[in-house]
């Protein structure tokens, strides 16, 4: 998560363990004190790697609950429903079906963002809503709540892209040269890294855009409802004051520290919580430190020690979940950081792939859309065919390269497209018409067409069968390649195209080292006091991105020369 400087740690802890007691578990707990010694065997720590983040507070067994976290405690938008308007609220399913849709609905997202947002304003204007006398128990969490969240999102490519191309004219008010820091800062990300970061960007600017209007057009909308009962100036103050910065802040809060949980909301993508406490654990991809998410029955959530512990979990040892099997681009589009290059993986300390040459995040890949795209269609009208060839049998894009587990190697769907690649298309006598299926481009797994068994008959003569064909049997696992000829020139294919996104790469380095000396320039020292660590930070990430994908190509790379078999 997101470091947050602004205050101890002692008294975050302190505001975590008053929000989370005011729906304690058990009915004996007398008191905040009582709560945090009796029932948290977790607390917030910033003598971490990552700054701050959870620790256990006692010794723990494998499996043990570690936090409780009652629906009510929970921040989404069934626990806090009477804080927004109904028509804006998701629709939800239940034994009738699903509730009726209205067009000024809003998503999880959206909804969650404004709630934090004008939380944000009435505490910066120091006339919260408990001064216009709401003094309830969510009011109070939500109060608390608010002062436990970053201050800011520095390192998060979406703020650089907003620092150097705001939304509107009157976005971002910072100098000309921290704009040009931030432009080469982008400049500088690999390219899938800054295709990550636009659909960030556009997620962001759709939501921003939904909320301007709505306050444009329906600004009761989106008041706290008995606010706005009560102080209707106040209520729509609230939402009136909320600036673009605001929302990005609050918006930021909600895509990095949200967790699934099953509202029964009938969009998917809607079914998600903030949880006090459990926000601030860091993301582990060793799935043996794992601290599991349990669903309570009541809605609630319980976090769990990990279910195997191959060693003593001691106090001060930290509490880890994971955000799921994200390589570190995706890791820093969303959430601002990346995983040291340098891992261990306590599964591997009985052997497992403890000799494997990558000891970075084992999620790291390489996306050769565009090479293997161009390389089709300098093929002309053969490669058009092949393309539509790919498309149809669900092995179209998401082109990966990968340096885990050893050997290097060309993901699944990579290999026959290099394999047809290698294949000369006009030298083929196709006995057969070529089958089509309805697939959609991009797919993990298309839809196959039904294997000719006649492809497989004993009496069936090798040398009838065109390579074309050979390469459709691979598809289903008849054959394990097309032939060694087609396979020698696919391996030199893949060579051929890490190498030209190495030049591509050396490229993006040039931008590197303009945000390097602008930051290092003390006549442009503003740029890192206005962002505190944040710029350094951001560059170093970028700086781990570029040399992990350097190395990963390096290393297919030099597998592909030695014709390793895939």
């Amino acid at each position: 998560m997101t470091k947050d400087i602004s205050s101890s740690v002692v008294v975050q802890n302190a505001r975590l363990t008053k929000l989370l007691a005011l729906y304690p578990y058990s009915t004996s707990i007398k008191s905040a004190r009582s709560f945090i010694e009796d029932c948290l065997a977790i607390k917030v720590s910033d003598t971490l790697p990552a700054g701050r983040g959870l620790v256990f507070t006692r010794p723990v067994q494998a499996g043990q609950v570690l936090l409780t976290l009652q629906s009510d405690s929970l921040i989404n938008v069934k626990s806090y429903k009477e804080f927004f308007h109904p028509k804006t609220l998701p629709a939800a399913t239940g034994i009738a079906g699903v509730t009726k849709r209205f067009e000024s609905r809003l998503t999880s997202a959206q909804l969650l963002s404004l709630l934090l947002a004008r939380a944000k304003v009435a505490e910066d204007c120091s006339e919260g809503v408990m001064q216009a006398g709401e003094t309830s128990k969510k009011h109070q969490a939500l109060k608390l709540f608010i002062q436990t969240l970053p201050e800011n999102f520095d390192t998060v490519p979406l703020t650089w892209s907003l620092l150097a191309i705001p939304v509107q004219s009157s976005d971002a008010e910072g100098s000309a040269s921290s704009k040009h820091f931030f432009k080469s800062l982008l400049a500088a990300l690999p390219n899938h890294s800054q295709h990550l970061l636009q659909k960030v960007r556009n997620r962001f600017i759709k939501d921003w855009q939904t909320f301007s209007s709505l306050r444009s057009s329906h600004i009761q909308l989106l008041t706290d409802p008995s606010l706005l009962v009560l102080n209707p100036d106040l209520a729509r103050a609230s939402v009136e004051r909320i600036t673009s910065d605001v929302y990005l802040w609050a918006w930021l809060c909600v895509n990095t520290r949200c967790v699934f949980s099953p509202l029964n909301l009938a969009d998917h993508a809607d079914n998600f919580t903030l949880a006090p406490m459990l926000d601030m654990a860091n993301h582990t991809p060793d799935p043996v430190l794992e601290c599991k998410v349990r669903y309570a029955p009541d809605g609630g959530l319980e976090l769990c020690a990990p279910n195997t512990i191959s060693s003593p979990i001691d106090t001060g040892d930290e509490c880890f979940i994971t955000y799921g099997p994200h390589s570190n681009q995706v890791l820093l589009s969303e959430y601002g950081f990346v995983l040291p290059p340098h891992l261990s993986f306590r599964a591997d300390d009985g052997g497992g792939q403890s000799g494997a040459e990558w000891k970075a995040s084992r999620y790291v890949d390489v996306i050769l859309d565009r090479e293997v795209e161009s390389l089709l269609k300098a093929q002309g009208e053969s490669g058009e065919r092949k393309i539509e060839l790919l498309q149809n049998r669900g092995y179209w894009r998401e082109f990966t390269i990968h340096p885990y587990p050893d050997p290097p190697h060309p993901s699944h769907r990579l290999v026959p497209a290099l394999r047809l690649v290698a294949l000369d298309l006009d030298a083929q006598k196709p006995r057969r018409k070529i089958v089509k299926v309805k697939t959609q481009a991009g797919l993990k797994a298309g839809k196959k067409p039904a294997f000719n068994q006649a492809y497989g008959k004993a009496d069936q003569q090798d040398e009838e069968i065109t390579d074309l064909d050979r390469w459709e049997e691979t598809l289903v696992g008849y054959r394990d390649n097309v032939g060694e000829r087609n396979e020698e020139v696919a391996h030199r294919i893949l060579v051929d195209l890490c190498e030209t996104r190495l030049k591509d790469a050396q490229k993006a380095r040039r931008y590197l080292v303009d945000a390097e000396e602008i930051l290092a320039s003390t006549e442009e020292g503003n740029v890192a006091q206005s962002n505190g660590n944040g710029c350094a930070l951001s560059l170093a990430f970028v700086k781990q991105l570029l040399d992990e994908e350097e190395a990963v190509l390096r290393l297919v790379s030099q597998a592909a020369k030695d014709q390793v078999e895939w």
